[in-house]
């Protein structure tokens, strides 16, 4: 089981649905979390410190280039150009 925590605003689109991927610098601390990670293990989003969550499957777990992050996401981590990222692919419900 994948735990993650969210900032409100990420969590309220996975909560609606409009989100299906989380993504994660590629650091070797992410590397060794995900590295015990499989394809149908569930992903655990808290809403913060709070005990609100939403659990969803994990469908896959790709490592992307920085420009291929979707614009709001590309924004929030500053606009990278060549650094590596985690896509972790979840279903919607």
């Amino acid at each position: 089981m994948l735990h993650l925590t969210l900032t409100h605003h990420w969590w309220e689109e996975i909560a609606a649905g409009r989100k299906t991927s989380e993504y994660r610098r590629f650091t070797e601390g992410w590397r060794k979390r995900l590295n015990r990670i499989q394809v149908g293990d569930l992903a655990v989003f808290h809403r913060g410190y709070t005990d609100r969550i939403i659990t969803r499957q994990i469908e896959n777990i790709r490592i992307i280039v920085g420009l291929d992050l979707p614009n709001e996401v590309y924004d929030f981590f500053g606009k990278p150009n060549e650094d590596k990222f985690f896509e972790i692919q979840f279903n919607k419900e």
